[in-house]
């Protein structure tokens, strides 16, 4: 059993040595491309590339491999048909060239309306028979909400209590959430927060105040937001004290995609 298990090892020493003394070159990663952020869904054209060198060395097992922290993505065998992995095959497009290069033509991955799943560590890695290398990125695949509910505040006169709450549905990362009054945040609230089966997030605030302290007509606003993402998005209300809704709607989005080079 031991020299069997050792004959791959002395096979790619010898390959390694053979390397070495005839001036071949390890594999050299040139550029990285990976979006930092990437809004859930997008239909922007989305790649992942790794470019490469492998100098005078051949492709004699080349595998290009994509992975999302542990998970793998993406795997392209020199010579063979790209294929994404089962968990996330439908994210990719599998029939993209990212060059002509047939020693590099399918080391990208574009992604096809991508979801918060693919959030994370994202890695590539590049190896053959003369070594390895590999480049690693973090991204996040934000989802904005789903939707928003900024509800009629309610009134109990014998309590002289006023609540207003907020709801915010399907949001990833965690959001924050919080209710304004004309503009300046409530003192009082409680905010809860639930990470559902899909990963994503549903977020409620509700802000208990004292009826005669406030001053109608009020604006309240319910604001969700996520920093990682410079992400906001605020409902805003106009109560007049009576049981007939006075709406208006207000929405601050700030979608940022940024690519970051290396």
């Amino acid at each position: 059993m031991r020299f069997i298990r050792s004959v791959p090892i002395l096979s790619r020493a010898f390959v390694l040595f053979a390397a070495l003394t005839s001036g071949t070159w390890a594999i050299n990663i040139t550029t990285v491309d990976i979006p930092y952020l990437i809004k859930a869904g997008s239909t922007d054209p989305i790649i992942l590339d790794c470019n490469y060198e492998l100098g005078n060395s051949s492709t004699d097992g080349l595998v290009i491999k994509w992975f999302v922290n542990q998970d793998v993505l993406y795997q392209w065998i020199h010579g063979k048909v790209p294929t994404g992995s089962e968990e996330f095959k439908k994210y990719i497009d599998e029939s993209f060239k990212a060059s002509n290069d047939p020693r590099t033509m399918y080391r990208a991955v574009k992604l096809v309306k991508p979801s918060h799943e693919l959030s994370g560590n994202v890695t590539c890695l590049i190896s053959s028979m003369y070594g390895e290398a590999r480049a690693i990125r973090k991204m996040l695949v934000y989802s904005p909400a789903k939707s928003l509910q900024l509800h009629h505040p309610l009134l109990n006169k014998t309590a002289n209590r006023l609540t207003v709450t907020c709801l915010a549905e399907g949001l990833y990362p965690r959001p924050k959430i919080i209710i304004h009054r004309d503009r300046k945040p409530i003192q009082f609230q409680e905010q809860r927060y639930k990470n559902n089966t899909d990963g994503r997030f549903t977020a409620e605030a509700i802000a208990v105040l004292k009826a005669d302290k406030v001053k109608l007509p009020v604006i309240f606003q319910c604001e969700v937001s996520i920093f990682e993402a410079n992400y906001s998005f605020i409902q805003e209300y106009v109560y007049n004290g009576s049981q007939v809704p006075c709406f208006s709607l207000l929405i601050l989005t700030l979608n940022l995609i940024v690519f970051k080079r290396y």
